[in-house]
């Protein structure tokens, strides 16, 4: 009886556990685009009842000291989707907006950091990255719009030969990318259209996403303030997790598709 009692008690634990562990990653809805979103940076036309939302010193996963609180760095980011793109629009507040040195590297320049996985079936706590675990770069200048892919955490065996492209700056590495941005009395307004076919090649299918796809997914936003110096300290922060997400799915969060 007492062993009985033990294993119950041992199998109610792990359980639990398995609860908090699920629990600690945050969800968001992308709702379906019906047709009616425009890429102008006027966020009129989108569905807002799902946000993320990164406004916190504990959202904050580099150079904490270096961050001034909301107004200097924070922003609200929303997803929207379609079987042929994924929508990206971001209401941020920055005192230093479009901010790119060309001699620093793509993580240290006005960027969105985009963590997205193409597997639905994938482990949501798998610690490492998967063939289709991604980290794509989007440069916040308002000039050249620079974009890369970060494939160096794959494992060789992995790659599935969609290498890193574009890490050195100066380049689009996606093709279709659309994207606006207009200033604000706070900061600006992003919006952007990525179709899926950029996370596919010809031994990676196109993911096509289905109401009720469930993927691991993460957003953060990096902040060179100015002026110089001001370079050795770049504040970043992200929806959930820390600077590890750069290699761990499993802190990532999930994002679920919706009609």
């Amino acid at each position: 009886m007492k062993k009985k009692l033990t294993l119950a008690c041992i199998a109610l634990f792990l359980v639990t556990l398995m609860s908090l562990t699920c629990a600690e990653q945050p969800n968001a809805t992308a709702f379906k685009n019906t047709g009616q979103i425009v890429i102008d940076g006027n966020l009129s036309e989108w569905n807002k009842t799902s946000p993320i939302v990164i406004k916190d010193e504990s959202q904050v996963i580099r150079d904490l000291n270096f961050w001034q609180g909301k107004n200097d760095l924070s922003a609200t980011v929303y997803v929207m989707w379609d079987e042929e793109n994924i929508y990206l629009a971001a209401e941020v507040n920055e005192d230093t907006p479009y901010g790119a040195i060309e001699m620093l590297p793509l993580d240290g320049e006005d960027n969105f950091k985009v963590y997205i996985s193409t597997d639905p079936t994938a482990d949501p706590k798998r610690t490492s990255y998967g063939t289709n675990d991604f980290l794509l770069y989007l440069i916040v200048d308002n000039n050249y719009w620079d974009t890369a892919f970060d494939r160096s955490m794959v494992k060789k065996e992995l790659l599935e030969r969609f290498t890193t492209k574009g890490m050195d700056g100066g380049e689009n590495v996606l093709e279709g990318y659309e994207k606006a941005s207009t200033l604000t009395t706070t900061g600006f307004v992003y919006e952007a259209k990525i179709p899926w076919s950029n996370f596919s090649n010809a031994k990676i299918p196109v993911y096509t996403p289905v109401a009720g796809d469930t993927i691991n997914f993460n957003f953060a936003i990096t902040d060179i303030s100015y002026p110089c110096p001001g370079t050795e300290y770049i504040p970043q922060m992200a929806w959930t997790g820390n600077i590890s997400i750069n290699n761990n799915p499993s802190l990532w969060g999930r994002l679920t598709f919706a009609e």
